[in-house]
C-alpha cells in the first residue's frame, strides 16, 4: 500500500489524491472520479468531485459518520490498487484524527483487447 499526498478543496467539496513520485500524463472521467495514469498506463492519482457526497454514499448506510469532519482533518491518504482481467480495483484509505475510514472502488480499464472488439 502506498502512501500519496492529498488535497480537499472544502470551497468545491473536491479531494485529489496523487502519487508524489509520478506524473499524470492522462486522465480518465468517471462521472464524479477522474483518475489519472502516468505514460506506462499506471494509476497515479484521483481526484473525486463533490467528495463528501460521493463517499457518503459509499459508507454504510447504518454507520453515522461525519464525512465532512474526516475530510477537513485529514492526516493522511493511503491507496492499494489491484489490476485484475479489465477493471482496476482502488482500495482508497482517508486517516483522520476522528476515524479511519476506507472504501474500495471497481473501475474499467482498458488494457488488454476486448473479444468484442476483436470482430468490429
Amino acid at each position: 500500500m502506498k502512501k500519496y499526498k492529498f488535497s480537499y478543496d472544502k470551497e468545491f467539496d473536491d479531494l485529489f489524491v496523487f502519487n508524489p513520485n509520478s506524473k499524470s500524463k492522462g486522465s480518465v472521467e468517471l462521472g464524479e472520479l477522474i483518475l489519472d495514469f502516468n505514460n506506462k498506463k499506471e494509476f497515479v492519482g484521483l481526484q473525486i468531485m463533490n467528495a463528501s457526497k460521493l463517499i457518503k454514499e459509499l459508507a454504510n448506510k447504518n454507520e453515522n459518520i461525519d464525512i465532512i469532519a474526516i475530510l477537513n482533518n485529514l492526516k493522511e491518504c493511503r491507496i492499494e490498487t489491484i489490476q485484475k482481467n479489465n477493471m482496476l480495483m482502488i482500495k482508497l484509505f482517508l486517516i483522520s484524527d476522528i476515524k479511519e475510514i476506507s472504501y474500495v472502488l471497481s473501475v474499467p480499464s482498458i488494457i488488454e483487447t476486448s473479444p468484442s472488439l476483436v470482430y468490429a
